[in-house]
């Protein structure tokens, strides 16, 4: 099987790519590598072009030429697509539009990589796939990402609906382990970097807010599932199981690390400005997927060792 992977030298997709190269499969990846790193694939047989997904011409040849889209191409965190909202939006309807055209085109399959950002700020948990979204106004420009994810679920049913598209969505939840770096705001892995160098532990306003954290190696297993196992048009959440609080999540990295940190609590208008939103909660209803077979193997506890031992072995670098 030759897979083509939008955004596929990111977090997620390298180690994707290095999943199915294990299994004998062929890999291409496209990225423009604004937040990719080509480097980590040094030692695979992946073949990386450096491009755009807004490149209309450049996917329809690669998508031409490979049996299977994962499409993972986006701007990375809410930090991130906060401070590049217009290249944030192009990107989810363009570069998914051009996707979603090639794979019509030529009669591909394709799966769309969406996010828990698109429940927003809804009070029902765990949330299942056919929950409302509940976005914020467009003042609030931490929902951009949302909207723009959001936007991609739409485009993809739209032309499965209207085009016989075969997609498949999922909405990942907090996924976590080694490569995802803490520079677009992801908590992990700036919690376990400030903790290894004994630095101040950042925690937004009261550190109460909870999420459930999923470990890549289950986040790929879910991903697995829903490309053999999932319908055609269909929406799944990937998630882990256990719920915790910034604040807990912060003195747990603290003591797995045996660290002296200090935590720091920065309200969220010090650290995004006034026109910042977040979700209290962020809890996954996986019963859809796990009817299919998916099972989460690691605990937080075993998750956070594994990223922890990682980023000993990096000399406390933040990828």
């Amino acid at each position: 099987m030759h897979y083509l992977i939008t955004g596929g030298a990111g977090f997620i997709g390298t180690h994707l790519a290095k999943r199915l190269l294990h299994e004998y499969n062929r890999v291409t990846i496209l990225d423009n590598m604004s937040t990719g790193r080509a480097d980590r694939l040094l030692d695979t047989k992946a073949n990386v072009i450096v491009g755009t997904v807004t490149d209309g011409e450049l996917v329809s040849s690669l998508v031409a030429d490979c049996d299977y889209i994962i499409h993972l191409a986006c701007v990375v965190g809410v930090r991130l697509a906060m401070n590049r909202g217009c290249e944030t939006l192009r990107l989810s309807y363009v570069g998914t539009e051009n996707v979603l055209e090639a794979a019509t085109k030529y009669n591909k399959d394709i799966f769309v990589a969406s996010s828990s950002a698109i429940y927003g700020k809804i009070n029902s948990f765990p949330v299942s796939e056919e929950e409302d979204s509940l976005l914020g106004a467009s003042t609030k420009i931490s929902w951009l990402y949302s909207v723009g994810k959001l936007m991609e679920e739409h485009l993809a049913l739209a032309y499965f609906r209207e085009r016989g598209t075969r997609i498949k969505i999922a909405r990942f939840f907090n996924v976590i382990g080694p490569y995802q770096t803490g520079s677009y705001g992801m908590v992990v892995p700036t919690f376990i970097s400030k903790a290894l160098n004994g630095e101040p532990l950042p925690v937004y306003e009261h550190g109460l807010q909870t999420r459930t954290f999923c470990y890549i190696e289950d986040m790929l297993d879910g991903l697995e599932v829903v490309l053999q196992k999932g319908e055609v048009g269909g929406i799944y959440n990937i998630g882990g199981r256990n719920e915790i609080s910034i604040l807990e999540l912060a003195k747990k990295i603290i003591a797995l690390t045996d660290s002296s940190s200090p935590i720091h609590f920065v309200p969220f208008s010090s650290a995004f400005g006034p026109n910042f939103e977040e979700t209290s909660r962020r809890i996954p209803d996986i019963t859809r997927l796990q009817e299919l077979g998916y099972r989460p193997r690691y605990s937080l506890d075993e998750s956070l060792s594994e990223i922890i031992s990682h980023y000993r072995r990096s000399d406390h670098c933040v990828d």
